[in-house]
């Protein structure tokens, strides 16, 4: 029996048969999901076994294997833009899940893993994107009972998390096994994000250290130790540890701006930053640990709200340049 089920995972992480990639029409590398699927399968295998295919339509999808990735195959489906849902967008998005299960049939995979196609930078919005993406698969479910396939949908946030279980709840009927995964509480030895996740630049040999004043419990470690990896190429903060060390690098850039040597419940902690001012403006020790405590107030809530998290450093940009009170 097919069954649907929601998880807080990066895609590249899962151990399936295929993994669908939220491509573009002209089958190149981007970035967020799409560029992790790259950088997890082999940039220049995928990228040239995509470019003898050369073009896939909007609302189509096709198949390449998965070379260095865990999947054995990667399904690449092009998404609608959202032009307010006027110009064929649900039926286009509909269509990329039905035909990625087809190919996934066909090729006899078992398990197929999906990203929230067309809701991240192509503005699908997110209730009408889960409604079709959850929609098509039941119906697919229905239209053919000896498919056997686990469909796994892949979130990064726990607002896209709960908005899919609320839709998945209210389209599959009784008789359908779903499963709905929360993120797991933090422990000690947790670990979501990692380097190869986002495309980075290390730090460069133009930095300073200073001395990080704030307590850090095990809980806050534990939380930060999950790391952050952001749906999309904007200007928010990709974060992952190895062991009780923080990397934290800008999205939009890659570069590597922090540091943190974290020393659980301690108050004292180092801090590497980056003063290549190609690469980061600020030259003060001071206003860097006030940035960074700001940061990490956002950082350790187990439900990270990079929004706000912007909007105050934006506000406190403005006010800092006299522009607002």
């Amino acid at each position: 029996m097919s069954t649907i089920r929601i998880q807080k995972i990066g895609i590249t992480d899962l151990d399936v048969d295929v993994i669908v990639n939220a491509a573009n029409s002209g089958l190149q590398a981007g970035g967020g999901v799409c560029g992790a699927i790259f950088r997890s399968a082999g940039y220049h295998e995928l990228q040239d076994a995509c470019d003898k295919i050369g073009h896939c339509d909007t609302g189509k999808a096709v198949i390449t294997p998965g070379f260095k990735s865990k999947a054995k195959y990667i399904i690449h489906a092009v998404g609608p833009i959202w032009n307010g849902g006027a110009s064929g967008e649900p039926q286009m998005l509909y269509s990329c899940y039905r035909e990625s299960l087809r190919l996934a049939a066909k090729s006899n995979c078992r398990t197929i893993a999906f990203p929230l196609i067309s809701s991240g930078i192509y503005g699908y919005p997110k209730d009408g994107a889960w409604r079709k993406a959850i929609q098509s698969c039941h119906d697919f479910i229905h239209q053919n009972p000896d498919a056997d396939l686990e469909i796994i949908f892949t979130v990064l946030d726990d607002d896209t998390l709960q908005l899919g279980r609320k839709t998945l709840h209210e389209i599959a009927p009784e008789d359908e096994y779903v499963i709905v995964l929360e993120r797991p509480e933090p422990t000690e030895k947790t670990v979501m994000a990692k380097k190869t996740d986002w495309q980075t630049s290390d730090m460069p040999d133009q930095h300073d250290t200073f001395t990080l004043h704030r307590e850090l419990s095990e809980k806050d470690v534990a939380v930060l130790r999950m790391g952050n990896i952001p749906q999309e190429m904007e200007d928010k903060w990709f974060w992952y540890c190895e062991g009780n060390t923080l990397y934290a690098h800008r999205s939009w850039t890659g570069f590597c701006i922090y540091v943190i040597q974290m020393n659980p419940g301690r108050s004292e902690h180092q801090v590497t930053v980056n003063r290549y001012p190609e690469q980061y403006g600020c030259t003060d020790n001071a206003e860097d640990e006030k940035k960074l405590n700001m940061l990490l107030n956002w950082w350790t809530k187990p439900k990270y709200d990079y929004y706000h998290e912007w909007l105050e450093e934006t506000v406190a940009t403005l006010k800092k340049s006299g522009q607002i009170q």
